[in-house]
C-alpha cells in the first residue's frame, strides 16, 4: 500500500468521523469492505483514538441516549449496541449513568402507540400490545406495569 492510498483511506475515515460517531468495530468493518490491510487499519484507528477522533466510550453514551429517546428498552439497547461492536460492560455503565426509569419509559412507549383503548382488552389485543413492548426491549415486569397503569387510568 503506497502513501497516496494510505492518505486516501485516512481521509475516508476522517470524512466518516466528521459526519457522525462510529464505534471502532464499525470502522474496522467499513475498512475491511474497502480491502484495506488489517495492519494499516489498526494503525489508522489507533491514530484516530490518540487524537480523540474515535472514542468508543463517547459513542456508547450517545448511542444509549439516542436509543432511550426513541423509547427503546434496556434489552433492545443492549442487543443493538452489541451489533455495533460495543462491550457489554460499557453499555451497562452507560445505561446506569443515564438513570432512566424504565417502567415510566415503557408506559410512555405504550401510551404513544395505543392512545385509545377499550375498557377490557381481549386476549388477542393484549398479546399484540405485549409483543409490541417486548420488541421495544422491555422486560415482563415493565410491560405489566405499563398495561396495569393504563387499565388503572380508566
Amino acid at each position: 500500500m503506497d502513501d497516496s492510498e494510505k492518505q486516501k483511506q485516512k481521509n475516508y475515515v476522517l470524512w466518516l468521523l466528521g459526519r457522525q460517531d462510529y464505534s471502532r468495530k464499525e470502522l474496522e468493518r467499513k475498512l475491511s469492505q474497502r480491502q484495506v490491510p488489517q495492519a494499516f487499519s489498526c494503525e489508522l484507528l489507533d491514530w484516530c483514538e490518540q487524537h480523540g477522533f474515535l472514542d468508543d466510550k463517547r459513542f456508547c453514551a450517545g448511542f444509549v441516549r439516542r436509543a432511550a429517546d426513541k423509547r427503546h428498552g434496556p434489552r433492545r439497547i443492549m442487543a443493538d449496541a452489541q451489533q455495533k461492536g460495543l462491550a457489554k460492560e460499557q453499555v451497562s455503565e452507560a445505561i446506569d449513568a443515564l438513570d432512566i426509569d424504565w417502567f415510566e419509559l415503557a408506559l410512555e412507549a405504550y401510551t404513544r402507540k395505543f392512545r385509545t383503548t377499550d375498557k377490557q382488552l381481549d386476549y388477542k389485543e393484549k398479546a399484540k400490545r405485549m409483543r409490541y413492548l417486548t420488541a421495544r426491549g422491555f422486560d415482563y415486569q415493565q410491560i405489566e406495569f405499563a398495561l396495569a397503569s393504563e387499565a388503572n387510568d380508566e
